[in-house]
């Protein structure tokens, strides 16, 4: 007699009382998204596309919900998530200012952080950390509404580390301002979405990443706690993981990266 993995046996029971739940009342999802290399952008058809958006659809397919997606900038994601007007997003950092308004999915995905200058000039800047910025005089380029990390953020309460920050709404907008000189440097959150702006751009012989090494951070569906339940959120997790098992998730990265 076969034994059923008790794993597999909880999973098959939270998803099947979430889309049971579904079938008495119908689960209909409005994601937001910006554009965000590879993960999420807009074809040339209108339609939302990328490695996020496609995760998105897979989840919302197999829990038995419908999902909508709005295209916008980052910092009005935030506040619509926080008012219930959207339902979710992706590619976010949970943050302790977050959990106040947000529920988030395990991690889906690691970015890398790093920090980008004009080609030729990265010894102009001696940095052992961001705590050096202020000594080496780097006007440093970041997104509003990005999360850097804890240690940006103790940072940024400091006037002369903060006298040096110079925000944009987006990657383009803050290559744009490297290569015009209006800023040194520009701290990126995700070198992959760097690489596919500068690509797109045709800008990427222009700049080079630093050597100074930054640590990573795990990315997250994010959910309004106004709409979406605890239990949505488990019935995601557990879809993920089922992605993650049988290699769907994989082969979703896969075709888009290549």
């Amino acid at each position: 007699m076969r034994r059923l993995d008790p794993a597999a046996v909880l999973a098959a029971c939270v998803v099947a009382l979430f889309t049971g739940s579904a079938a008495a009342q119908p689960c209909a999802l409005r994601a937001g998204y910006d554009s965000y290399g590879v993960y999420s952008y807009t074809d040339g058809d209108g339609r939302a596309g990328g490695i996020d958006i496609d995760v998105v659809r897979a989840f919302a397919r197999e829990l038995g919900c419908s999902v909508t997606f709005e295209e916008m900038p980052w910092t009005r994601i935030l506040l619509a998530i926080e008012a219930g007007q959207l339902d979710l997003t992706s590619s976010a950092s949970m943050t302790d200012e977050r959990l106040r308004f947000a529920r988030f999915s395990v991690p889906y995905r690691q970015a890398e952080m790093a920090i980008y200058v004009r080609r030729g000039e990265s010894g102009r800047f001696a940095l052992g950390g961001l705590q050096d910025i202020p000594k080496a005089g780097l006007r440093l380029g970041i997104v509003t509404g990005y999360y850097y990390g804890d240690q940006f953020e103790a940072l940024i309460r400091n006037e002369s580390f903060e006298a040096l920050i110079d925000p944009a709404a987006d990657y383009d907008t803050n290559i744009r301002k490297l290569l015009h000189g209006r800023i040194d440097g520009f701290i990126v959150d995700d070198v992959g979405v760097m690489v596919s702006a500068l690509r797109r751009l045709g800008v990427r012989d222009q700049v080079e990443r630093h050597p100074l090494v930054l640590p990573g951070d795990d990315l997250h569906f994010m959910f309004s706690r106004q709409t979406v339940d605890a239990l949505r959120v488990e019935g995601v997790n557990h879809v993920l993981e089922r992605l993650q098992n049988d290699g769907r998730l994989r082969d979703i990265m896969r075709t888009h990266l290549e």
